[in-house]
């Protein structure tokens, strides 16, 4: 297995979208960092018409999108997500050829946090730059092990999502329950 330098498996763009120069009543559909969970999971969007949706900063499928401030994980783009596009203080990170993005989205996934422990800006909100983003050192196995560890994680972050899905709605059941005993009981559990 060999070592490779992230900026030779990926592109890396740091999102700072410009200013419109006029406010249209078109809302632009906008990746942003709170909206940004675990395991894949994106929980909305922002719409505004304040920026330029620029096309080097449009999400695609394979993006990893990655948090400039308070980095402790990725967001993997598994499908298309039509017209949305990179908010501030996001990075895209796009794989090249010569890696598998599932693989090389895994290993961020699981490396990121103590690669900016040792390499993080800022003491109340740890941030890091593109520049050290580029020159972290990446593990890269044969295409067979990368096509492997990059299944396996999909699948992980799939189960992940999943159960946090069917926890969800057995709290929100737990709570129409106990909601219809009160009613039932006057007010008392």
């Amino acid at each position: 297995m060999k070592k490779v330098l992230l900026k030779e498996l990926a592109d890396i763009k740091l999102c700072i979208p410009s200013l419109a120069k006029e406010k249209t009543d078109e809302q632009i559909k906008w990746l942003v960092p709170s909206i940004l969970s675990l395991y894949n999971e994106i929980k909305g969007y922002l719409y505004t018409s304040e920026y330029n949706p620029e096309d080097d900063i449009k999400v695609r499928k394979h993006d990893i999108i990655m948090k400039r401030v308070l980095p402790t994980g990725i967001n993997y783009i598994e499908e298309d997500i039509e017209d949305a596009y990179a908010y501030n203080n996001l990075f895209i990170i796009r794989a090249k050829e010569n890696v598998n993005s599932d693989y090389l989205a895994a290993y961020l996934d699981e490396n990121i946090s103590e690669f900016v422990l040792l390499h993080a800006k800022g003491s109340v909100a740890p941030s890091i730059g593109r520049k050290d983003l580029m020159e972290m050192e990446i593990y890269l196995p044969d295409e067979d092990k990368q096509n492997a560890v990059g299944k396996y994680w999909l699948i992980y972050n799939q189960k992940k999502r999943l159960e946090n899905k069917l926890t969800y709605l057995e709290q929100k059941k737990n709570r129409e329950i106990f909601r219809k005993i009160r009613i039932q009981n006057g007010g008392i559990l």
